[in-house]
């Protein structure tokens, strides 16, 4: 019964998945970092941002609820915001695969100018509010996704080393981040030995009761 244990408890380590609810901490417009567990990872952004902000000031006030789960941002509760204000083609770099990954969105478009975000990955909508300009909706069509006064959480699901998205026209100011919702444990080397044994192990006991 010992030896099954351990087997067991080695599974578990080697096939389970913790979540996280981490957002990229922005450094400078182009360089960040993502904190998952202890496991920090490297993130790069091309394209011509115009300036990082403190995040705070926008999603968590009076106007989006806050951090309440039924807010603006369904309580993830975003940091920084990197702004911009001219269309163009932007691509973040992980330099390690992230897992189901979260984006949000602030003061995307006017109700008399939309602004389309074109991804090249699908999303789904998970939140949508008011902020200090209130908020006149959006559209999504395929992968592109138009705002028209939008603030909220966009999630967008699997495994991914890079994102990218194309803006279509320049406005005053939208701003965006991006967090990983989750990170799946990677089987060392280690592990692999010892959950090997174990079985070896499970197999000679086995042997030995059957004589």
């Amino acid at each position: 019964m010992k030896i099954i244990n351990i087997i067991l408890a080695v599974s578990a380590l080697m096939f389970s998945s913790v979540t996280y609810a981490t957002w990229i901490d922005w450094s400078s417009t182009t360089t960040g970092t993502l904190n998952l567990g202890g496991n920090v990872v490297n993130v790069s952004l091309t394209g011509n941002p115009w300036d990082l902000h403190n995040g705070d000031y926008y999603y968590n006030n009076g106007s989006t609820g806050g951090t309440s789960p039924s807010g603006t941002y369904a309580g993830l509760a975003p940091s920084d915001v990197i702004r911009v204000n001219q269309a163009g083609r932007y691509t973040l770099t992980f330099d390690q695969a992230v897992s189901d990954l979260d984006m949000a969105l602030v003061s995307v478009g006017r109700g008399n100018l939309p602004v389309t975000y074109d991804f090249d990955d699908a999303f789904t909508v998970l939140s949508s509010g008011p902020n200090y300009w209130g908020y006149t909706g959006y559209t999504t069509s395929g992968n592109d996704f138009t705002g028209y006064e939008y603030n909220g959480i966009l999630e967008f699901s699997g495994s991914f080393n890079s994102i990218s998205f194309t803006v279509t026209n320049p406005e005053h100011w939208h701003g965006f981040n991006f967090g990983a919702a989750s990170v799946s444990s990677v089987p060392e080397p280690s592990v692999l030995t010892l959950m090997g044994l174990g079985l070896l192990g499970f197999g000679v006991a086995r042997k030995r009761t059957k004589k």
